[in-house]
């Protein structure tokens, strides 16, 4: 087996007087696409938004590519996840003054890229998803499925090493969650990322290579034991 593209070594966080994670360690490998699932309030999205660099714990590390991410000043941070880490949130986030292609764009802009070939990517990736027909249209006029389309077309734009996606289909309803999942599993097949789906549907759960159950915080190590 290959060496970790993501390794958790005794994270913790607390919001508060609330554990949230409580020294949870994970190992991600290349390629892989993981399912974190458990109920509600069991740190899931804490837990990707830790390994992603989003939130810092108050103890343990995150290592990318054997790499801690502590190491890493927050600019440093922000660069990474910029150019080696795509971020799917559950509502997609969207900036409500951008059209879809500027939204999908902006991850480009923002590392200074050519703003002409910039557009020509997102367009690229908008029709990629079904959307390009929403190239000019702001989000305030998008259906939640297609906003989560762009959102997901954003987040791969960068051509992301792992791909970060929080309850990705949580707010959709069954054919157009159905739709983003098959999209989002195919694109990021197709590129070789490795994926981390936080997620409350057993059916996105069965679609991963594996699942990891947080339970008040921790592995649950009881779940799938004889």
């Amino acid at each position: 087996m290959s060496e970790p593209i993501l390794r958790a070594r005794g994270l913790r966080k607390a919001f508060g007087r609330t554990e949230a994670l409580r020294g949870v360690s994970v190992e991600i490998q290349p390629g892989e696409i993981v399912a974190v699932t458990g109920p509600s309030g069991s740190g899931k999205s804490t837990l990707l938004l830790t390994l992603a660099g989003i939130l810092r714990p108050e103890s343990g590390e995150v290592l990318y590519d054997g790499a801690s991410l502590a190491d890493l000043g927050e600019d440093a941070r922000t660069k990474l996840r910029r150019r080696q880490f795509g971020v799917l949130l559950q509502f997609g986030h969207l900036v409500p003054e951008l059209t879809a292609v500027q939204n999908v764009a902006l991850p480009l802009l923002l590392e200074k890229h050519d703003r002409a070939a910039s557009r020509r990517s997102a367009l690229g990736w908008l029709e990629r998803l079904g959307v390009d027909g929403l190239a000019d249209v702001l989000p305030g006029e998008m259906s939640g499925g297609e906003m989560q389309r762009v959102a997901l077309a954003r987040a791969l734009v960068t051509g992301p090493r792992v791909l970060f996606a929080d309850e990705p289909t949580g707010a959709l309803d069954t054919v157009s969650g159905d739709e983003v999942l098959t999209v989002l599993l195919a694109e990021a097949k197709q590129a070789g990322s490795t994926v981390l789906v936080v997620t409350h549907d057993n059916r996105v759960a069965a679609r991963a290579d594996r699942e990891i159950v947080l339970r008040d915080g921790a592995v649950d190590d009881t779940w799938g034991a004889a």
